[in-house]
């Protein structure tokens, strides 16, 4: 367990904003942020139900929800306004970003239009980077410290295609790929007031398709392909991320999560078996 000096939901605790955090790995995110003491802003796009009932689960004063498309700049400047508010539900504190929103979109390389490249790029590169920029006031601005977050931190959930080629996912895999890159780059420029690393989750949750049922051919050759032999879990993610945001002395990291898939690319024998 992380250490923590401030009491869950205290004025003097840390805030984080998590983006896309109401479903999947961001809810697990956002969870664990708040379990171990944060209090949390939960971004969505069109997912009210499931954030609003992550709010009441949480505890409403302990955690605040923001509906925002970042695929618009006007709706992420209007995320940032309502976030950095001093009259706001947490008074304009940030003391940790969470980057999680993603666009996952599959296509030929052929059949995908500049339009879809633009809106991949908008949503998984560029508003990252935006709400970076547009939220630095506030992250420098965090006071007091505490152990969950020492100095203030941006984490950006990238994910193996930002390391790997993925043939169906070009624009997708270019835009995370930026994003790994412009995290190091991130983490040298606002060095040494704001640290800023990544999380790189391998195969953590299946798509919803009878072809990744349990048992099924595709599924067993990827978890073949996995040295640990099985499948992450969001919560991996998420105490990946409580590890980033803790650790003072780490910036530029970009910490994969893939129970060693990548290091075994390429590599044959047991791996493969």
């Amino acid at each position: 367990m992380i250490p923590f000096e401030t009491m869950p939901g205290s004025p003097s605790s840390p805030v984080a904003l998590v983006t896309g955090g109401a479903r999947r790995v961001g809810a697990a995110i956002s969870r664990a942020l708040a379990d171990a003491g944060f209090r949390v802003w939960i971004h969505h796009r069109r997912s009210d139900d499931e954030a609003n009932r992550l709010r009441t689960e949480i505890g409403t004063e302990r955690c605040a929800v923001a509906r925002a498309d970042l695929a618009s700049p006007a709706e992420r400047s209007a995320l940032i306004a309502e976030v950095a508010d001093p009259e706001g539900p947490f008074d304009g504190r940030l003391d940790l970003l969470v980057n999680n929103a993603a666009s996952f979109e599959h296509g030929t390389f052929e059949e995908r239009t500049d339009d879809d490249l633009r809106r991949v790029l908008e949503v998984n590169f560029v508003a990252p980077l935006s709400l970076v920029r547009g939220l630095l006031p506030r992250l420098r601005a965090a006071r007091p410290p505490s152990d969950l977050v020492p100095t203030p931190c941006v984490v950006n959930v990238l994910d193996l295609g930002a390391l790997t080629p993925w043939p169906g996912y070009v624009d997708h895999c270019a835009a995370k790929a930026a994003l790994e890159n412009a995290t190091r780059s991130l983490a040298v420029a606002l060095a040494p007031h704001v640290r800023v690393s990544a999380v790189v989750p391998g195969t953590v949750l299946w798509p919803d398709d009878p072809a990744f049922a349990e048992g099924a051919p595709a599924r067993r050759r990827i978890e073949a392909r996995i040295p640990l032999r099985r499948p992450g879990t969001p919560h991996d993610v998420a105490r990946a991320v409580l590890y980033l945001a803790a650790a003072p002395y780490v910036t530029g990291e970009i910490h994969r999560v893939d129970g060693g898939r990548l290091a075994a690319a390429g590599v044959s024998g047991p791996t493969e078996a």
